[in-house]
């Protein structure tokens, strides 16, 4: 199959989208309703610092989420979403490497995120806490980098994304993820003043979700 063939209703959906969100029309809230919402999707994900690289690693999310106006510009936003990240190696027959290697931790993430609307979009920002739950290796003969030996119990990120309306009920998202606080290892001081170590962990997560409004 040929490279057009396979983005050929890439436009058609890009489109979808964007005329999704020229017709949908930002809900008018109050202070202290509370907006519901759940939502499902996956992670592309890697794990900085440990010399494999690549938005290689595949997994999925589920969860949801309860929204409020703080001001009329402004929605506070929190949720609770059960998260796989990780990392993968995949093999490389050019080069005669076929080994391939996958780190699987799967967290619970409660992000607390600021939402603003621009035009018809809806964009966020926030941090995201992430309590590891465990992980899972594809071969325990694989050498680990020492960087990444055991993920540590909690792991601080920052959350950036942008919500695009279908219509009122339906949004997808996108949303990045990356580790402030090492997800595995340490940080130390080197020659007395650099912070250097640790793992951390990055993430591209694409979502469908489902909004519940207040009724009237």
């Amino acid at each position: 199959m040929c490279t057009s063939g396979r983005f050929s209703y890439l436009p058609l959906l890009v489109s979808f989208f964007l005329v999704g969100a020229a017709n949908a029309q930002k809900p008018a809230l109050n202070k202290g309703e509370f907006s519901g919402l759940i939502r499902a999707g996956i992670v592309a994900s890697q794990i900085h610092n440990d010399d494999i690289g690549g938005f290689n690693k595949f997994g999925g999310t589920l969860g949801g989420g309860v929204f409020t106006p703080i001001s009329e510009e402004l929605n506070l936003q929190m949720e609770i979403n059960y998260a796989m990240r990780g990392s993968r190696k995949r093999p490389n027959p050019k080069s005669g490497d076929l080994t391939t290697f996958a780190i699987e931790p799967h967290y619970v993430d409660v992000p607390i995120l600021l939402k603003k609307f621009i035009w018809k979009f809806e964009f966020e920002a926030g941090l995201n806490n992430g309590f590891f739950l465990f992980s899972r290796i594809s071969d325990p003969n694989f050498l680990l980098p020492t960087s990444v030996k055991e993920f540590n119990r909690y792991e601080l990120a920052a959350n950036l994304g942008v919500n695009v309306p279908i219509n009122e009920f339906w949004h997808t998202n996108v949303r990045l993820h990356y580790s402030i606080t090492p997800a595995s290892g340490r940080l130390q001081f080197v020659n007395g003043f650099s912070l250097l170590g640790g793992a951390y962990n990055n993430a591209i997560t694409f979502s469908v979700n489902r909004v519940f409004y207040p009724k009237d």
